[in-house]
């Protein structure tokens, strides 16, 4: 039963403050449509995929040794080394940390594939970064460790297209949302800090005693002016006429 009271009251806040409900949520919904729209620059993300190991080697031989697996830790760790972002940052005029927090790598779990993702405002740059450090990592592994069952998975040469991330239109579907909760909160904060009593199960519930019956008090109607009018005023009315009219038969 103290549900269901809860669930009427709730609603009721909810009728009685609509218009505010409607307000701040359409104000909220507008400030997220500006801020993604003039200020929010676009997120672009470019992968590229590296294999480390034979893919056709059976499992037994390559794929479960203890060498596939120091392979696969060891190409996580360079890409991100020193020496291959150094290396990119150089060539692209962006600080080593910019590129360190633009680049992410992902490895699924008994998986060779390395994936290189890179994100940024421009989808030229981050096809290019992305390109570039796959080829680096593979290039200076190949050098240095003489590593060469690990070469880069690309249908294209020139590497991957990038794609945008979210939409405008996402961003004014989570300001819709984000403007109803906090037009709700707004509504039922003033309903909180209102202390009037304008019903009489407010009264009863408020002072804790019973109400017999109410008055309905409504206001005068309004009546014509000459009604309103009491006696002297319409006798000094006439008085003034009258002598008008006196003034006009003397001249």
């Amino acid at each position: 039963m103290q549900d269901q009271m809860d669930i009427k009251a709730f609603f009721s806040v909810l009728k009685k403050r609509i218009l505010t409900i409607f307000i701040v949520s359409f104000f909220v919904f507008i400030l997220v449509g500006a801020v993604s729209i003039f200020f929010m620059k676009p997120t672009y993300e470019s992968m590229e995929s590296i294999v480390v190991g034979d893919l056709n080697k059976q499992t037994t031989e390559y794929a479960e040794s203890r060498e596939l697996n120091m392979l696969l830790a060891s190409t996580i760790d360079f890409i991100k080394s020193p020496s291959v972002l150094n290396y990119v940052s150089n060539e692209f005029s962006i600080s080593y940390e910019d590129i360190e927090k633009q680049v992410v790598v992902q490895n699924t779990r008994n998986s060779q594939i390395v994936n290189v993702v890179v994100r940024g405002s421009s989808p030229d740059d981050t096809e290019k970064i992305a390109n570039m450090i796959v080829v680096t990592t593979v290039d200076k592994m190949n050098q240095l460790f003489d590593v060469q069952d690990i070469y880069i998975l690309s249908d294209s040469p020139n590497g991957t297209t990038a794609e945008k991330i979210g939409s405008t239109t996402l961003n004014l579907g989570i300001g819709v949302v984000i403007g109803l909760l906090a037009g709700i909160g707004v509504a039922f904060l003033r309903e909180h800090l209102d202390d009037s009593i304008r019903t009489v199960s407010q009264v009863e519930k408020e002072l804790g005693i019973l109400v017999f019956g109410d008055l309905h008090l409504k206001k005068k109607t309004s009546r014509k002016r000459k009604h309103e009018e009491n006696p002297i005023q319409r006798g000094r009315k006439m008085e003034v006429v009258e002598g008008e009219k006196k003034n006009e038969v003397s001249v």
